[in-house]
């Protein structure tokens, strides 16, 4: 497909003798918003990991942004929220936000412009002084939506991304994947 930003064709991966994802063929344009459904234990979170390059493919060639996966370059293109939003330590939001930031290239005024335009977008400005520590699960999963568009990536990987929010967490979130769209970005 002309414009692909994931591209597939029978990738696959086994883990022993248990073959967890079996012949993913797909392809995502750029700016599509793709919903990639599939009961519990389906292989979609191993799907995710093998289009990011956190893990190999067992086979079956694939690109992201044009590159081969787990090619390191389209990784500066790419955001990614995991299922499990793990956070070092009980840094305040700021803080968790500041080194992903300064990995993007970010720095001085522009990086704290950005980490105030995701906070606020994310409805926790209010909670500027908490660690985050001491957050809901829901304003966990924000802060990790905040972190995962920090360098404006033109293809975003949210799994499960409303998992533990309240109604209006998933407008919330349902209205920031409408705005990615609108952007031209992809959102997996």
């Amino acid at each position: 497909m002309p414009g692909a930003v994931i591209e597939t064709h029978g990738l696959r991966k086994r883990f022993g003798d248990k073959l967890a994802v079996a012949d993913l063929s797909l392809s995502v344009g750029r700016g599509e918003v793709f919903g990639f459904l599939g009961p519990n234990g389906a292989g979609k979170t191993t799907s995710l990991k093998m289009l990011l390059g956190l893990i190999e493919p067992s086979g079956g060639p694939g690109e992201v942004l044009g590159r081969p996966l787990g090619d390191r370059g389209a990784a500066g293109g790419v955001g990614f929220l995991p299922r499990h939003f793990p956070f070092p330590g009980r840094p305040p939001r700021r803080a968790l936000l500041r080194f992903p930031g300064r990995l993007c290239g970010l720095s001085g005024a522009a990086r704290e412009s950005r980490i105030e335009e995701l906070l606020a977008r994310v409805d926790l400005l209010d909670a500027a002084h908490r660690r985050v520590g001491t957050y809901s699960k829901g304003m966990t999963q924000r802060v990790g939506l905040a972190q995962a568009l920090l360098n404006r990536p033109a293809l975003v990987f949210l799994d499960e991304p409303t998992s533990g929010l309240d109604p209006l967490g998933r407008l919330l979130v349902r209205d920031v994947i409408r705005e990615l769209r609108e952007q031209g970005t992809t959102v997996f």
